[in-house]
């Protein structure tokens, strides 16, 4: 898997994008997006690539604009297209996605008890318009502590 990253984008870049990979003694293989870009995005995140500690948690803060208030917002992960409704969703052993939706153009996404498998590309839909959210995770690094204590007796 590659990633490609488009910066400092313009209302005008709109339009079809190709993605094509040669493979050598096969047939290649291809696939086309429409990429709109607006000023005025109808959904956004607040951040679009997060990163946590394995154990820990992250929070994404999504916006949705009032033409979307009626439609349905969701939080998927491209990995296995698992989408995770409104509320706590238990995903694992120790992990946990709490969303919260304000009703008022803004959701949020607390991912808790992360685990490296927890790594990867999510997105954030109103309707049918989305946006990409990366999230990294990191090691814990435990430190080890050693306390002393002098303990004096006196008789």
């Amino acid at each position: 898997m590659f990633t490609v990253e488009l910066n400092s984008l313009q209302d005008s870049d709109s339009g079809y994008y190709w993605c094509v990979v040669e493979i050598t003694g096969g047939s290649d293989d291809m696939d086309y997006l429409y990429l709109t870009v607006s000023s005025d995005p109808a959904v956004s995140v607040i951040n679009s690539r997060v990163s946590g500690q394995e154990g820990g948690s992250v929070s994404v803060q999504c916006l949705y604009s009032d033409k979307y208030k009626n439609q349905m917002r969701n939080w998927c992960r491209f990995k296995d297209w698992r989408c995770f409704p409104m509320g706590r969703t238990d995903t694992s052993q120790n992990s946990a996605v709490l969303i919260t939706d304000y009703g008022k153009g803004s959701v949020s996404v607390e991912m808790r008890g992360l685990q490296k498998s927890d790594a990867g590309w999510y997105w954030f839909s109103a309707g049918d318009v989305e946006v990409t959210v990366h999230l990294t995770v990191t090691e814990r690094h435990l430190s080890k502590v050693t306390c002393l204590y002098l303990l004096t007796i006196k008789l």
